[in-house]
């Protein structure tokens, strides 16, 4: 039985990171009130607990999931931890709590008041991901090839393969602005890195802003002025992904 107290557990924000914090809440049978990271500030006066990033403990906990929770828990976790949303990581122990109480039941548990809130978070990241892989737009710097977006939740981890796969010869950077990270695919090798300024991309040729004029007159081109839905095409392409698309910059 575990024991809801009143502190707070603070990590480094990693993914082995709060694995260990579910270490930290199963080996002594208890629920913090919020699990945080070190930079997000705390709203309230209860103490606050620094849980270390180990990583064996991180490996443990992570072969868990499948173990206890059948096939798939692990992604749904590790997809769900990508979003932004407040207090996720409480949702995220609490959802495996349960999983490990009642063992592979919990994946179809949908209505469960532990369960949804995880399942909502994973769809919102998946879904968002899926948007990028055909609203993300490249340009060509003559040695690599350069994408900005500012999505809502960490989607990089879930953007990785697809551009991996459909350009595995090109080099490429794809900026996140929200979190001032880097996807970095180089010599057929992908990283991540963390910036605290944004990259410096070069100027574009005259060959690129020629290719982008084009891009910009066809998509005006085949647009039928009679049939315009502002409505429709802000359902099918939300306006917070404009921003970063080439055709679409500038228009309201």
């Amino acid at each position: 039985m575990y024991c809801e107290q009143d502190v707070v557990y603070r990590y480094d924000g990693s993914w082995q990171g709060f694995l260990c914090c579910i270490h930290e809440s199963v080996y002594h049978k208890t629920i913090p009130f919020a699990i945080l990271p070190w930079d997000e500030p705390c709203m309230t006066l209860f103490p606050e607990q620094p849980i270390e990033t180990e990583p064996e403990k991180a490996r443990r906990v992570s072969a868990s999931f499948s173990r206890k929770m059948g096939f798939g828990a692990r992604e749904l976790v590790m997809q769900a931890f990508l979003c932004d949303e407040a207090n996720k990581e409480l949702a995220l122990l609490r959802f495996l709590l349960l999983g490990y109480q009642v063992g592979p039941r919990v994946m179809a548990m949908l209505g469960h008041a532990d369960v949804a809130p995880v399942r909502r978070m994973e769809q919102q990241v998946t879904h968002e991901a899926h948007q990028f892989t055909g609203f993300l737009r490249f340009v060509d710097y003559g040695s690599f090839l350069g994408a900005c977006i500012t999505p809502k939740s960490y989607v990089l981890p879930l953007l990785r393969a697809h551009f991996c796969q459909r350009y595995p010869e090109e080099n490429f950077v794809i900026y996140d602005r929200t979190h001032r990270a880097a996807l970095i695919y180089q010599d057929h090798a992908a990283g991540y890195a963390q910036l605290a300024e944004p990259p410096a991309f070069p100027q574009v040729s005259e060959e690129e802003a020629g290719f982008q004029a084009l891009w910009k007159q066809f998509y005006k081109t085949i647009a039928i002025q009679a049939r315009k839905n502002p409505r429709v095409r802000s359902t099918h392409c939300p306006k917070r992904y404009w921003v970063d698309m080439l055709e679409l910059q500038g228009e309201r």
